[in-house]
């Protein structure tokens, strides 16, 4: 009789336990901000350059009433820079080739160098002085 109790309790048992649900289910992150994070290693000695274009940047980015991005200027370690962009809408952010207010800040850009041709020139002075850079995109709980 105890044989037959302690098998019907193994057999309880682990009938409880296989009969959880293993099987996955879709479930999305909540209550997270998405974010792209680069972090740019400027060319030797090019750093004070980048900045003052950089300052170019953010003077049409509040001209054209969109989000800047938070900015980070390391002091020690390989790079340079660290440039965190809110992603407002996710991961689907990542979608656009020009998102609506980076076309806004572009035109504000243009109006702020005198001429496309000039907001292009300065935009690719600042690529120049780039040596690499790394992107990623973060998730941060809210």
């Amino acid at each position: 009789m105890k044989k037959l109790t302690l098998l019907f309790t193994l057999f309880f048992v682990s009938a409880v336990i296989f009969a959880q649900n293993d099987a996955p289910a879709p479930v999305k992150h909540s209550d997270v901000t998405w974010h792209t994070v680069s972090v740019i290693d400027f060319k030797p000695g090019k750093a004070g350059e980048a900045k003052k274009i950089i300052a170019k940047f953010e003077t049409a980015g509040s001209s054209a009433q969109t989000p800047l991005p938070v900015v980070y200027w390391f002091e020690t370690g390989k790079y340079d820079l660290v440039v965190i962009w809110k992603l407002e809408k996710g991961p689907a952010d990542l979608e656009w080739s020009w998102s609506p207010d980076g076309v806004k800040w572009w035109e504000a850009f243009v109006a702020q160098e005198g001429s496309e041709e000039a907001a292009q020139k300065l935009q690719d002075e600042y690529s120049s002085l780039i040596a690499s850079t790394v992107k990623n995109v973060a998730r941060k709980s809210k």
